[in-house]
C-alpha cells in the first residue's frame, strides 16, 4: 500500500508540472539538414535536397558532390568500402579494339588499362597477359620449345605453311627452273640408281678432291666413283716419225665407274672410237674403228677422312677387240695391276688446299706379242679459297717399255692409245702437263689439259690436247 500511494503522488505531481523543454511538432533530424555555403553557385549535377523529415546522416558540413549523381551498378560489398591508396593514373587514353590511335596507328591489343595495376597485385600488369595479342605465324623462336620443335618438325607441311623462309605459294616452277644443270643430273642418277638406297653412290666424303686429266685410260683415282666421263684427245704425230709421217690420231670415247661401295668399285676405262690420220708417204693407210677394251675393279685400301689420305688398288684387263686399221687387236690380252694414292694438305692456306694424286702400275702381256711397259703418272692441284669450284693442275707422265713385242717390225710404240707390240725395249718418254678443272657442281666437272714431251723419244707424240667431262652420281 506504503508503495501504490507514493506512485500516485508522482504521477499527479507530473502531470501538474508544465515541462519546460517540450516543442510542439516532430523532432529535427540530429545536425540539421545540410546546409549550402553562401559562396557556392548552383551546380544543376547537385543532388535535390531531401524532403522534410528525411533522416540525414551525413554531418552538416559535408562538401558538395562533385562526382555526380549515383548511378545504378553492382551491390558493394564491405570489403569495397575499406580506404584505398590512391592509384597512378596512366595518362594514355584508352583505345578501343579495332579504333584507331590520335596517331593514325591502330590498338594492337584492344584494351589498355588506364586505371593503373590492379590493387591486389605486386607489380603492374601488362594488357598482353589479361589479353595476349593474336598470333598468324609460326615463327622459328616457337622452335625453341621442345613440344612445338616436336610438332613442327613432324609437321608434312612445315616447309610450306609453318617455315617463315618458305616461299609462298607459286615459287615452286622458279624453284626448279633455277636449279644448277649438275643438280638435275645428279637426280637423273638418282631416279636410275632408285631412292630406296645409297647403293651405287659415290664416296663424297672427298669432294675436295679432283680426278686426274691427262693419261686417263691408266691413271686412276682412288675413289669409289659412279660417273660416266665423255674423253676427248687429239694427239699430233711428229713429222719426223719414220712409219707415219707426221699426221694425228683422235680419240673419242667414254669411261664408266660403278661404286658397289664406298670402297669396291668397277671401272671401264676404255670403251671408244679411234681415228687415225697418218701423212702422206706413210706405209699404214690409217683409218677410223673401234678402241680396245680396258676394264677392271678397284679397292680403296686406305680411307681416312680426318687426314685427307686415300690409297686404292686394282686390276685392267687390256682386251684387243677393236679394230685392225687402228692397231686395236694386237695380241689376246695384257693385264695391269696398279696402286694409286692421294693427298690432300695444306688446309689452312688461305689461297686453298693442295691435292696430290700418284698413279702407278705394270703392264705384261700373256702372249708375245704385245709390248710391256710400265708407268708412273703425278698431278697436283690447287683447290681455290677451298671452294671446290675452280682447281689450276700441273701433271706428269712417264711411260718405259720393258720387253719387245712381235706386232709390227717399227721401233716405236703408241702410249696408251696403241700397243703396236714394236720394238721399243728400254725407252721411254716424260711428258708434262697443265691444266684446269671446274666444278659446275659435284655432279658436272669439266677439265682441259695440254700435255707436250719433256725427255725421251717422241714416238707418235708430238703434243696432245685432252678434254673430258664427269657426271658424276
Amino acid at each position: 500500500m506504503r508503495c501504490a500511494a507514493w506512485v500516485l503522488v508522482a504521477v499527479v505531481v507530473t502531470g501538474m508540472v508544465r515541462p519546460a523543454a517540450a516543442q510542439p511538432g516532430p523532432l529535427a533530424p540530429t545536425g540539421g539538414p545540410p546546409q549550402s555555403e553562401p559562396d557556392i553557385s548552383y551546380d544543376p549535377n547537385l543532388p535535390p535536397e531531401p524532403p522534410l523529415g528525411t533522416v540525414v546522416k551525413s554531418p552538416a558540413n559535408r562538401p558538395p558532390n562533385v562526382l555526380g549523381p549515383p548511378v545504378m551498378g553492382a551491390p558493394v560489398r564491405p570489403s569495397d568500402r575499406e580506404e584505398q591508396p590512391t592509384p597512378v593514373i596512366d595518362p594514355t587514353p584508352v583505345i578501343p579494339v579495332g579504333a584507331t590511335s590520335p596517331s593514325g596507328a591502330s590498338g594492337s591489343s584492344g584494351r589498355r588499362a588506364v586505371l593503373g595495376a590492379p590493387i591486389s597485385s605486386g607489380s603492374p600488369v601488362s594488357s598482353r597477359t589479361v589479353e595476349p595479342a593474336s598470333r598468324t605465324a609460326y615463327t622459328p623462336d616457337d622452335r625453341q620449345d621442345p613440344v612445338n620443335e616436336l610438332l613442327w618438325q613432324r609437321s608434312p607441311r612445315r616447309g610450306k605453311d609453318h617455315d617463315p623462309d618458305a616461299k609462298p605459294a607459286g615459287h615452286d616452277a622458279d624453284d626448279r627452273t633455277a636449279k644448277k644443270f649438275g643438280d638435275k643430273i645428279g637426280e637423273t642418277f638418282g631416279n636410275v640408281m632408285g631412292h630406296c638406297t645409297d647403293w651405287f653412290k659415290s664416296d663424297h666424303a672427298f669432294d675436295g678432291f679432283i680426278s686426274p686429266v691427262t693419261n686417263p685410260l691408266l691413271f686412276e683415282d682412288p675413289r669409289a666413283l659412279t660417273e660416266v666421263r665423255p674423253i676427248f684427245m687429239y694427239q699430233q704425230i711428229p713429222g719426223s716419225q719414220p712409219d707415219f709421217n707426221g699426221g694425228s690420231a683422235y680419240y673419242y670415247g667414254v669411261q664408266a665407274r660403278l661404286a658397289v661401295t664406298d670402297r669396291l668399285s668397277f671401272t671401264f676405262n676404255k670403251l671408244a672410237g679411234i681415228t687415225l690420220s697418218p701423212g702422206s708417204g706413210s706405209a699404214y693407210p690409217g683409218g677410223t674403228g673401234f678402241a680396245e677394251l680396258w676394264l677392271g675393279p678397284k679397292y680403296t685400301i686406305i680411307r681416312n677422312e680426318n687426314s685427307g689420305s686415300l690409297l686404292a688398288g686394282g686390276v685392267q684387263f687390256q682386251i684387243p677387240i677393236g679394230s685392225s686399221n687402228v692397231f686395236q687387236d694386237t695380241g689376246s690380252l695384257s693385264v695391269v695391276p696398279y696402286v694409286t694414292y692421294g693427298q690432300n694438305f695444306g688446309r689452312d692456306f688461305k689461297i686453298g688446299s693442295l691435292n696430290t694424286l700418284i698413279g702407278t702400275g705394270y703392264s705384261f702381256a700373256t702372249d708375245s706379242v704385245r709390248s710391256d711397259y710400265y708407268y708412273l703418272s703425278a698431278h697436283l692441284d690447287l683447290d681455290v679459297m677451298n671452294k671446290h669450284k675452280f682447281y689450276p693442275l700441273v701433271e706428269m707422265n712417264w711411260i718405259y717399255y720393258t720387253t719387245n713385242g712381235s706386232g709390227l717390225p717399227t721401233g716405236n710404240e703408241g702410249r696408251d692409245l696403241f700397243n703396236l707390240g714394236g720394238q721399243a725395249q728400254n725407252s721411254g718418254m716424260v711428258t708434262g702437263a697443265f691444266g684446269a678443272r671446274y666444278k659446275f657442281t659435284e655432279c658436272a666437272q669439266l677439265g682441259a689439259a695440254f700435255e707436250f714431251p719433256l725427255a725421251g723419244p717422241k714416238d707418235m707424240f708430238q703434243y696432245r690436247v685432252t678434254l673430258d667431262f664427269i657426271l658424276r652420281y
